[in-house]
Order: structure tokens, then sequence, then C-alpha cells
């Protein structure tokens, strides 16, 4: 027993050593989310958190350096965005991070202070701050620095904020900037030309979103990538110089600039993003580099004034909308390697009087040629067994379609309204063919049938007045 009770007391005397071990754990879970006035804070490790929303409408804010005793040592994503009422910030000693976006968007700000400690600041957290031009970094930061009104971070040499508020006109960036980061020029219509170093390496994305005055720019020889949005809305942009490194251009790089005519693209460039060159409505022609083997989704979309195209042999995909409302885009030649052209890839492009389909070619998609006015024959691959629905709706000037031996299925509206079309025979392996799938094809005099042919639509052969000779399909008809 005396053993036993020994035992006991020897186990107590371990626990209370390690007692203040135990006691010195956060109070708080990491993870874990309080509120404090208008804060909401997430907590970290180490007593400290992360504020990730403010509720008030004060408009002149400091930043509390502790909140129900946890120290505050960052400010997360987004945690401001849109204050409308915020009109000057000041961030104490001892917060480091300052999240993606932090303050975007809060109009009236005018004025900002930041601390020595000031270690992470994220994708520009003043985006769109459009009355910004005061920005105070504490002396002796090692981490930020504001040149000319302009915050960069030293750490990866990245310009991080150009105040939309300086003067209109060109704008050098400082040699040994490395980085152009995420949105630093966001929305500033006040940069006519840019200058980079040669010493920038990439491009982040937004970087130079809706710079709606930027003319010009020379991208220095080492940058890589262009990121997604990078040039989005410049409208002004007439002019930019690749530089022979350029590997791959992001989703809607240069989406919407209008005025930008000519474009040589380097023969590195293997990946070129969705929507990239859309609504260039001044390009009037492109050829892409060898190493492209994908057209991405909507990629050339609204370019109308896009006469030439020169695709690359090895490209394989065209992606939906890719060529669709190129208004001005005559004739195609698509190279042999290509097996895939999606939906809507040359919807709209009503003067394209030709184009080729490549034997290899497995798939033409839904609307992939519907509209396009001004075609006038077709021969479709061997490969394809279905002709999707609205694939050809509305080529009113086509007289000619030559369909693959075997083929299984039309699907619905696929030429309807193809008014010059006068006759068409439909190979024997087709079983169905989909509902309206010939209507308003007013020219149409005469059709072949299969002899298997399984379904019709009940609107399928709608407003051909001069069709003569059909059969009674009625046995075959699926509501």
């Amino acid at each position: 027993m005396r053993k036993m009770i020994a035992g006991l007391l020897a186990c107590v005397v371990l626990l209370c050593a390690f007692a203040p071990f135990a006691c010195a754990a956060d109070p708080v879970a990491s993870g874990s989310v309080f509120t404090s006035g208008y804060y909401t804070c997430a907590m970290l490790s180490y007593n400290t958190a992360t504020i990730i929303t403010y509720s008030g409408e004060e408009a002149s804010v400091t930043i509390p350096a502790e909140l129900n005793g946890i120290r505050i040592t960052g400010v997360s994503a987004n945690a401001f965005q849109a204050n409308i009422e915020l009109i000057d910030l000041v961030i104490p000693e001892g917060v480091e991070s300052l999240g993606d976006y932090a303050f975007q968007r809060c109009p009236n700000l005018t004025e900002v202070s930041l601390p020595a400690t000031m270690e992470d600041v994220g994708l520009n957290p003043f985006a769109g701050c459009e009355a910004l031009s005061d920005i105070n970094i504490a002396e002796g930061s090692p981490y930020l620095l504001v040149s000319g009104s302009v915050l960069f971070s030293r750490e990866d040499r990245r310009l991080i904020y150009y105040p939309k508020l300086l003067d209109k006109g060109p704008y050098e960036v400082p040699d040994g900037v490395r980085i152009i980061g995420a949105s630093a020029f966001y929305e500033c219509d006040n940069v006519t030309e840019l200058k980079l170093p040669e010493s920038v390496r990439a491009i982040g994305k937004r970087a130079f979103y809706q710079c709606s005055n930027l003319k010009s720019i020379a991208l220095p020889g080492q940058i890589s990538t262009i990121g997604a949005d990078a040039f989005s809305g410049c409208r002004q942009l007439r002019s930019i110089t690749f530089p022979e490194n350029i590997t791959s251009i992001g989703e809607r790089a240069f989406q919407d600039c209008a005025n930008l005519e000519e474009l040589r693209l380097p023969e590195k460039i293997t990946s070129i993003g969705e929507m990239a060159f859309r609504n260039c409505a001044s390009m009037t022609r492109i050829q892409l580099p060898e190493g492209i083997t994908t057209i991405g989704k909507n990629t050339f979309t609204d370019c109308k004034n896009l006469e030439e195209v020169i695709l690359p042999e090895g490209l394989t995909f065209i992606g939906a909308g890719a060529f669709s409302e190129c208004a001005s885009l005559k004739k195609m030649e698509l190279p042999e390697s290509v097996d895939y052209i999606g939906s809507n890839a040359f919807d709209g492009c009503v003067t394209l009087e030709s184009i080729n389909i490549p034997d290899k070619c497995a798939n033409i998609g839904s609307y992939a040629f519907s509209r396009c006015s001004a075609l006038k024959s077709m021969a479709v691959s061997d490969r394809i067994d279905t002709i999707n629905p609205y694939s050809f709706q509305g080529c009113i000037s086509m007289t000619e379609i030559t369909l693959p031996e075997d083929l299984e299925e039309i699907g619905i509206w696929a030429f309807a309204g193809c008014t010059a079309l006068k006759s068409i025979e439909i190979p024997d392996p087709v079983e169905i063919i989909g509902d309206y799938a010939f209507a308003y094809c007013q020219s149409m005099e005469s059709i072949t049938l299969p002899e298997d042919l399984e379904t019709v639509g009940p609107h399928t052969f709608d407003q051909c007045p001069n069709l003569k000779g059909l059969p009674d399909l009625s046995d075959m008809i699926e509501e």
C-alpha cells in the first residue's frame, strides 16, 4: 500500500513540474475566431491574431495593437474591402502582414501609415483606392520603401502600388525592380507610357488592368510569362514588344485592348490563355508560333477586324468560341493536325467564305459554324459521327455540304436556315435527325434519306416549301 501511495505522489510531483508548460499554451486555439468591437479576428499561434473583417464606419482608423489581450500581427485578405468611410489609416508597430487586397476599393482612403515591422505585403492591398497618394513608412523599415509616392517591397524587389493620383504621363520603373506586382497599376488611367528596366523578371496578374491611357510598352528580355489580365482593358495600347523569352500569355492578358493593331509573338510561346486577345478590335493579322498546340476558349472572340490568321502545324485543339464574331475573317486554313473544333468556334464569322476540315478532326461542336453567312461549301471529316446541334445554323450562302459516310446522327437545328442549300444526301448509318435540323431551308428541293432512319423531329423539315418527294415520316416522329 505504501508503495502505491508513493507512486501516486510521484505522479503528482511530475504533473506539477510540467504544469507551467501547460499553462503557457495559447489561451485560444489556433484558427478559432473571436470578435472585439468592430473587429473579427482569427487566432494564429503564440497568442497572436489577424483581423479578418472590420465593420466600423470611422473615417480615421488606427489598427489596435491588441484585442482581448491578444497581439494583432496581421490584416487578412479583403478585411477592409470597399469601406467607403475610411479616409486615413494607421497600422501600428507589431503588425507584420497585409493580406491580398486588404483595403481594395476604399475610394476615400487618402493616407496610410505603415510600421517598420510590416514584413509581408500580399497582392496590392490598395488596389482601386483611387484617392490614395500618401503612404508613410516608419523610419528604418527593412522591408518596404516609398519612392515618388510609389510603394515597393525591398525583400522581393516588387513594385506593389502605383497611385492613380500621380500626374498623367510616362513612368520609368526604377532599375533593380524584379517584379511588377499583381494589380500594381490597377485602373491607373494617368499612365501613358511605361519603361521597364532589364531587371524585371515577372509581370503579375492584373498588373496594368484598365490602364486606359497606356499607349506603348516594351517588355524586358528576361520576362518569360505574362499574368492573367495583365493588360486587360488597356484600350489605347497600340503596340507591345515581346521579348524572345516569353513562353506563356495568361488568360485575358490583352482582352479589350481595342487599339492593339500589330502583334508579333515570339517563337518560344507554347501557351496562350483563354480570352487572351478577346475584343482586340483593331487587330488585323496574327501568326501563332509553332509551339502552340491549343487555342483556348474565346481567345480571339470579337476581333472584328481580324482578316488573316496563320496557324502552326501541330495545332490540335480549337476551343469554344476561339474565333467567334471575327467579322472580317474571310478564309481559314486549318492544319491537318487539328482534331477538335469546339462549340461556337467560328460562330458569327459572317464573311468567312472557305475553311477546310482536316481528316483527323473528330469533333465539331454545337454552333461551331453558326451564322457563317458567307460560307458556301463544307466537306465534313470522315471521323465525325455526329453533327452537333446548331453546327451550321444560318449559313445562308451554303450550297453544298458533304457528310461523312459513317455519320450516325444529325442534331437539332443543325442546318436550319441554310436558305441556299438545294439538296443533301444523308448517309445510310444515320438513325436520328433532330428537330428543326433542316427547317427554313427554303431552297431545298430534294433530300436523300437513309433506309435505316429511325427518328425525326416533328419540325425537322418545317418551312421547306420547295422540298418534294419527302416520304411519310409519321411513324418516326419523336415528340
